[in-house]
C-alpha cells in the first residue's frame, strides 16, 4: 500500500503530482536543485519539511537528462520500494532502470501544457489522462502495484507499452510536433522582426506555434534520447511536405486536403478535441 513518496523535481508536473497525492492522504517528500523550487513547495504545504530515510516510491520527476543523470549515480541516503520516472521518452531510461538496485517502471502520463517553465496550481493536472507504464528489467510485483495505486489515486489511465513502441509512438505524436513548432518559429526569426508579424498572427499561427514555448531543456532531451524514432518519421513528414507543395493548385491538391480533413474531424468526433494551453 502506498503511504509515502520522494518526489524528485518540484517544477509543475512534480508539484501538482505532490499537490494530488497530498489530498488523497500520501505523505508526500520533495527534492529540488532549486532552492526556490524546494521553498515554494515546502510554503504551499506540498511536500513535508526535511528527507526521508525511507518510501515507498522515488518519482523522478525531472528533464530526461536529469532523470538519466540520477539513474547513472547509486542511491545513497534513502530506501525505497521502487522508482517510477515521468519522462517524456522511455528506452534509455528503462534500459537504466533495469541495471538500478531499485525495482523500477518507466511512466509517461501524457498531460504536460505547453509552457511548462512556471508553476502553476492544478490538482487536477493528471485527471483523467493517460498514463504510460513500461516494464524494465527489474520491474517487479510490488512496483507495478505501487505505481498503478499512484496513478488511481492521480485518477489518471494506467496502460502498459513497450519503450521502443512508446518512443516511436510519441515521436508521431509530441516530439515532432514541438519541432514542427520550433521550426516555423525559427523560420520566422530569420524573416521577420517580432513587432512586423505579432499584430497580423491569429489562431493558426498561435496553434501552430504554442509547443516551442516548451522547456528548452525538454525539448533537448527528447532529441537526444529519440533521435532514430524522430529522424525515421520526420523523413515521411518531410516527404508529405514536398508532396503537398508539387501538387501546386490542382485538383489533386484539393481532394488531398478534403481527405485530411475529414481524417481529422473523424477524431475528433470519436476522442473529443481538447483545450490547448
Amino acid at each position: 500500500m502506498l503511504s509515502n513518496v520522494l518526489i524528485i523535481g518540484l517544477g509543475l508536473m512534480g508539484s501538482n503530482l505532490g499537490l494530488k497525492l497530498k489530498s488523497q492522504g500520501i505523505k508526500v517528500y520533495g527534492e529540488d536543485v532549486d532552492s526556490d523550487a524546494y521553498e515554494r513547495a515546502i510554503n504551499s504545504g506540498i511536500i513535508e519539511e526535511g528527507s526521508p530515510s525511507q518510501v515507498d516510491l522515488i518519482i523522478l520527476s525531472m528533464p530526461i537528462n536529469g532523470i538519466i543523470d540520477y539513474l547513472n549515480t547509486p542511491l545513497s541516503g534513502v530506501r525505497a520500494k521502487g522508482i517510477i520516472d515521468l519522462g517524456g521518452t522511455k528506452q534509455q531510461i528503462c534500459k537504466l532502470m533495469g541495471q538500478y538496485n531499485i525495482p523500477s517502471v518507466g511512466g509517461h502520463p501524457l498531460c504536460g501544457v505547453a509552457d511548462n517553465s512556471t508553476f502553476e496550481d492544478n490538482i487536477n493536472l493528471y485527471g483523467n489522462s493517460t498514463f504510460i507504464l513500461s516494464e524494465t528489467a527489474s520491474t517487479n510485483q510490488e512496483v507495478k502495484l505501487l505505481a498503478l495505486e499512484m496513478i488511481k489515486l492521480l485518477d489518471a489511465n494506467p496502460v502498459w507499452l513497450d519503450p521502443i513502441a512508446h518512443d516511436e509512438i510519441i515521436a508521431i505524436t509530441s516530439h515532432i510536433p514541438h519541432l514542427i513548432s520550433t521550426a516555423l518559429i525559427g523560420a520566422v526569426m530569420k524573416s521577420y522582426e517580432l513587432e512586423e508579424i505579432m499584430e497580423f498572427t491569429s489562431g493558426g499561427f498561435d496553434g501552430a506555434t504554442r509547443l516551442s514555448r516548451t522547456n528548452p531543456d525538454m525539448i533537448w532531451g527528447m532529441l537526444e534520447t529519440n533521435g532514430k524514432s524522430i529522424s525515421e518519421f520526420g523523413e515521411k513528414f518531410l516527404k508529405e511536405l514536398r508532396n503537398i507543395f508539387s501538387m501546386n493548385e490542382g485538383s489533386d491538391l484539393h481532394q488531398y486536403i478534403e481527405n485530411t480533413v475529414e481524417w481529422r474531424r473523424e477524431l475528433a468526433n470519436r476522442f473529443g478535441e481538447r483545450t490547448l494551453e
